[in-house]
């Protein structure tokens, strides 16, 4: 192990905080394999050899023959045609006015049954006119569960938006970050551990940028050392997830062996056209237990299934 990462792995290991000096140490450590193994080591402390994973079904808000609605390539989509073993329903499109969104958690709602529902960014819904003190507790009557996410990179004030969810009785389903910051990592990872001190609400934290740029692609050593460090800096937020369908199964494997423990978006059908060790559910179980882990499949609610 590299001498300046050994050099702080008792405080990593036990959770104390960095000076700014060692934060700097970290962000320029180049040696990934040392990174990793502490990560790794971090986070079997505090998940043991468990990963989680949510199998999650994608509704899209389109234009209705009435105004906005839920449809699906062009038809009606009805409850019998969700499928039965998905863990999350989930709208990431946010509608341009509060109404709307009510009209589509209400239409949601009603599809969904007991699946658990989570729609929506956060940071979105803080520029309708209402406000979120307003949007948030009327979308929770309308039937929501949980914000699908909050972009802290985009939330002019990440605290009060986090706060007024949960003085509306919803949850937060993961933190996310929606560009790769230009300003150091080690920076991102303190100023989420600050918010999860105050607000002790933040179940997920995903490390990897929602968004890519495409004349400035990330690279796999940089993702991977985006998760480590997520893991070792962020002890206070149980799970560090990864998105399957956005950043493929391979790295995917490869980040469980750098810290993240939990996997977003895997594909709820159970398609075994191909013979059923190709199903998803199948494929990232293999992965999984290849990088030498225990897979649990969850729900939105964080149940074991």
């Amino acid at each position: 192990m590299a001498m300046a990462i050994d050099t702080l792995a008792e405080k990593i290991e036990s959770g104390e905080r960095l000076s700014n000096a060692e934060y700097e140490m970290l962000e320029s450590e180049r040696d990934i394999i040392a990174l990793g193994t502490l990560a790794d080591s971090v986070r079997r402390k505090l998940r043991g050899n468990c990963v989680t994973f949510v199998r999650v079904y994608d509704l899209k808000v389109m234009p209705g023959p009435e105004g906005p609605g839920l449809r699906l390539e062009g038809s009606g989509l009805q409850s019998a045609d969700i499928p039965p073993t998905t863990g999350e329903i989930r709208l990431f499109d946010t509608p341009e006015s509060l109404d709307e969104a009510i009209s589509v958690v209400t239409r949601a709602r009603e599809m969904a049954e007991s699946i658990p529902l989570s729609a929506f960014c956060l940071y979105e819904l803080s520029r309708l006119p209402e406000g979120l003190p307003v949007v948030l507790p009327a979308l929770k009557q309308a039937g929501l569960e949980a914000i699908a996410q909050a972009p802290i990179d985009r939330l002019q004030s990440p605290e009060q938006a986090l706060e007024a969810l949960g003085d509306a009785g919803l949850r937060l389903a993961r933190l996310t970050i929606d560009e790769t910051p230009r300003r150091p990592w080690t920076a991102v990872c303190s100023e989420v551990s600050a918010r999860q001190r105050v607000l002790q609400s933040i179940p997920v934290f995903a490390p990897l940028a929602r968004r890519i740029d495409e004349t400035q692609p990330t690279t796999g050593y940089a993702d991977v050392k985006r998760v480590a460090l997520a893991r070792m800096l962020v002890q206070n937020i149980e799970r560090i997830q990864v998105d399957w369908a956005l950043y493929g199964p391979k790295l995917a494997q490869v980040a469980l062996t750098f810290g993240a423990d939990d996997i977003d978006s895997v594909d709820p059908h159970d398609d075994e056209s191909k013979g059923r060790r190709r199903s998803p559910v199948e494929e990232i179980r293999r992965s999984i237990q290849a990088a030498s882990f225990v897979p649990a499949e969850r729900d939105g609610r964080f149940h074991i299934r």
